[in-house]
């Protein structure tokens, strides 16, 4: 039985950051929502990274929409790096370089920080002094569990994976995946249990069917994957099997020195709103057909049925004609309302295909424009 609540658990989650770099493929958001200069987007803000990754394209305006403020009290963070900072401070403050004066650059941005992120990050300096990049749940979990089972049980096949320079010489390696010690401490770490008290993970895995093994689809999804796609282009995978990134090519594009240049400059001109709140709530303060797109993260697994329901209403009132929507579910969309999927006209080749090729491995999507 569904326990009330609009998000699930946040009560226990808030002020505590869960994703600190760029948990999912930004390049699945960008194909579907095509924000080039006359659009208006609003995303599930996160690490920031995904928003970040949509300014490429020169959208004239994006809402950054987080319930969890310690997630938004860090995407300030990055603008005031972004903007303040040229790439090789940025990525040393980040954490992805070394850096002994991270405390004295956060004391150089401070005063660009809202009050709140101001206190929260005054009253955590560890995070900035260790560099926040990396301070996330989610990437601690990868650096204290993943990256040190990798480690211990296959540091030299997890290295000849990520030398692999074509498709051919790479799955030549996969056979080795299947190791029965490999398998049995990773059916253990992404057991739902161990997941969820080692993660402090406020359970996307929710609304899957119970009957569901998460290790045996985790595995399949990263297999199938790895059949198609290199492991060192991924830089998911790196973050995962060690814990941070390791080829810094491959980064998320807003780290990358040339997406870094473009978003900074797209800072100059594109308006960003940092707003605190469920997504419903946030989007009943717009007026009717007021966005053009919709980066809907992972809510499908996070929301309760009648808060679904709910933000669902107001993306179809909010959503300017031919407007699309890009929403993500782990393993699993939830299916939406019969009143809201009649205005929903699915690309489902698209779906289809981010579904293959998104570096998270794990989402399913819905990619559609909304009538």
């Amino acid at each position: 039985m569904e326990k009330p609540g609009r998000v699930i658990l946040w009560h226990r989650y808030r002020e505590r950051i869960s994703y600190s770099s760029c948990n999912e493929d930004s390049a699945s958001e960008v194909q579907v929502l095509n924000p080039h200069a006359s659009k208006r987007l609003v995303a599930i803000c996160a690490s920031g990274g995904r928003v970040l990754n949509l300014l490429q394209d020169g959208a004239k305006e994006v809402w950054a929409v987080d319930v969890n403020p310690a997630q938004t009290h860090l995407f300030e963070l990055k603008l005031a790096g972004l903007r303040a900072l040229d790439h090789a401070d940025f990525l040393s403050f980040m954490g992805v370089r070394a850096s002994q004066r991270r405390l004295d650059v956060y004391d150089s941005l401070r005063p660009a920080l809202s009050s709140g992120a101001r206190a929260y990050f005054d009253g955590k300096s560890f995070l900035v002094e260790r560099g926040v990049l990396y301070q996330g749940s989610l990437e601690r979990f990868f650096a204290r569990y993943v990256a040190t089972a990798t480690r211990l049980l296959r540091p030299r096949w997890v290295r000849r994976l990520f030398a692999c320079t074509d498709l051919a010489e790479q799955r030549r390696l996969l056979p080795g995946w299947h190791g029965p010690l490999w398998r049995l401490v990773a059916k253990t770490i992404c057991r739902r249990s161990f997941f969820s008290f080692f993660s402090h993970e406020p359970g996307f895995w929710r609304f899957l069917p119970p009957e569901l093994k998460l290790h045996e689809r985790i595995f399949g999804n990263i297999e199938r994957y790895l059949d198609h796609h290199l492991a060192r282009d991924n830089h998911l995978l790196w973050l995962a099997f060690f814990g941070r990134y390791g080829d810094e090519r491959v980064m998320p594009e807003y780290l990358r020195e040339d997406g870094f240049a473009h978003i900074k400059h797209a800072l100059e001109s594109v308006r960003v709103n940092v707003v605190n709140g469920d997504m419903a709530s946030v989007l009943r303060t717009a007026p009717s057909q007021f966005f053009d797109g919709y980066s809907l993260s992972d809510i499908s697994a996070y929301l309760s049925h009648q808060a679904f329901g709910e933000t669902i209403e107001q993306v179809v009132r909010t959503a300017r004609p031919r407007a699309r929507l890009c929403s993500r579910g782990v393993f699993y969309h939830r299916p939406f309302l019969p009143e809201h999927a009649s205005r929903l006209t699915h690309d489902h080749a698209i779906e289809q295909q981010l579904e293959f090729d998104d570096h998270a491995m794990v989402h399913s999507f819905a990619a559609a424009e909304i009538q």
